[in-house]
């Protein structure tokens, strides 16, 4: 077994998400997720209703699936110690028009205090669309009293 998350992880991570989705970018723009390990995490987008006004999957649809795999899975890595982020980019290479947009979040950097993942989308064809880097910070967790 993988260092670090177990089956019980992604469970508590569907968990915790559960309570939280309602009325959040996770369920307004319909990401799903698909399966994750140690180092990578994966969920897919329809392009349905995440167009821009040209008819194209929206540059910023990329980034939310993005930012979205890179913290859920910085949470789980930072033993559920909440995560912000403080650096993204983004590089868009090809469009999509119809369909799903497949994101796979891989650990670039696990550190204390930052984690980094590059998010790799993908049409159904496995063809890329984009790539982003997200790195959060770890906050430290607060004493009580």
């Amino acid at each position: 077994m993988e260092p670090g998350l177990a089956p019980e992880d992604y469970r508590r991570l569907m968990e915790y998400n559960a309570g939280r989705t309602p009325g959040t970018l996770v369920e307004r723009c319909g990401i799903e997720f698909l399966d994750m390990g140690y180092d990578w995490f994966s969920a897919r987008m329809p392009v349905e209703g995440n167009l821009q006004p040209a008819g194209l999957f929206h540059g910023g649809a990329h980034v939310v699936l993005a930012e979205t795999l890179g913290s859920m899975h910085s949470y789980l890595l930072a033993n559920g110690h909440d995560v912000v982020g403080v650096d993204l980019n983004a590089t868009h290479l090809r469009p999509i028009r119809e369909g799903w947009v497949y994101g796979r979040a891989e650990v670039l950097h696990h550190g204390r205090t930052l984690i980094s993942h590059e998010v790799k989308m993908t049409n159904a064809d496995g063809k890329l669309l984009s790539i982003v880097r997200i790195t959060n910070f770890v906050l430290a967790q607060r004493s009580q009293g």
